[in-house]
């Protein structure tokens, strides 16, 4: 519930602010993708995926690995900002969770790393598993039990 009408205040202040909106979903999301993409050589080549309204790039590379091999835990795809990294190409099922981690991006935009990580210290605290217990994560699973409608483009 927290999240919810943190999003929708958000929303209203971004509704106000010309230009704020595109600066508050690049920061630092965007910004730490292009990065990630850089420092691993992967070409920013990718599709371009469109789920409810959210637009992702999906970037499906094998390079990818050498981000994706040095999280505290084993991760399939991870997403940063509007860009979702793997290995290999993703099921549909996948992408519909990793675009409800673009949709919390966009809303939360620089205060979505902080409020993930305090979601899963709360969980630790509690006792629960961190990562199955944290709050965006169990978002993210139940959009995946959605039957997604992909439109979906190669990106070059």
């Amino acid at each position: 519930m927290t999240f919810f009408w943190s999003a929708r205040i958000i929303d209203a202040w971004l509704g106000l602010v010309r230009g704020a909106r595109v600066a508050w979903r690049a920061l630092p999301g965007d910004l730490m993708a292009l990065l990630v993409m850089r420092g691993c050589g992967i070409p920013p080549a990718g599709r371009e995926v469109h789920l409810g309204g959210i637009s992702a790039v999906v970037i499906e590379h094998p390079s990818a690995a050498h981000y994706l091999d040095h999280q505290w835990i084993p991760v399939h795809a991870q997403t940063l900002g509007r860009y979702v990294f793997a290995r290999e190409r993703l099921s549909d099922r996948t992408i519909a969770h990793e675009m409800e981690h673009v949709r919390q991006w966009e809303r939360l935009g620089p205060l979505f790393l902080p409020a993930y990580v305090a979601s899963s210290g709360m969980a630790l605290l509690r006792g629960r598993d961190p990562y199955r217990a944290n709050r965006f994560e169990e978002a993210a699973r139940r959009r995946e039990t959605e039957p997604p409608v992909l439109q979906s483009s190669e990106r070059s």
